[in-house]
């Protein structure tokens, strides 16, 4: 019952990570399931890594690669982004780009910087607290 509440809270970003899903899948990409997410690469995956500049992506229990192995090596990293979707429901995107924002207007980094990217650092151990 509470797998089903984080999935319905997290919904509104899920939802935008399966439109990716189907366009991943229909410009011949993969999918897999890993942890309680879709992992996709190849195709519009590809596409978008290639274009935004990523190895992967977390769009509530989407999660975008660039390919299989970046999947693998993103997987710690990413699982806590959908830790942090469930957590935040449909406000995830708007506080992601909040946190992202007030790095910037900080004078830091706004991705390196941004808390829900120290958070996932720190939460799969590749940073200290």
């Amino acid at each position: 019952m509470i797998r089903l509440v984080r999935y319905a809270w997290a919904s509104p970003t899920t939802t935008l990570g399966l439109l990716a899903v189907a366009l991943t899948l229909a410009t011949g990409g993969r999918a897999q399931v890993r942890a309680g997410a879709v992992e996709v690469y190849g195709g519009f995956a590809t596409w978008m890594a290639r274009r935004i500049g990523f190895g992967a992506m977390t769009l509530g229990h989407v999660i975008l690669g660039h390919d299989a192995w970046s999947l693998d090596w993103c997987r710690d990293h990413e699982q806590v982004h959908v830790r942090q979707a469930e957590r935040w429901g449909i406000a995830f995107i708007p506080a992601y780009l909040a946190a992202s924002l007030l790095a910037w207007a900080a004078g830091k980094h706004y991705y390196r910087d941004n808390w829900f990217e120290r958070d996932a650092r720190v939460r799969c151990g590749q940073e200290e607290p």
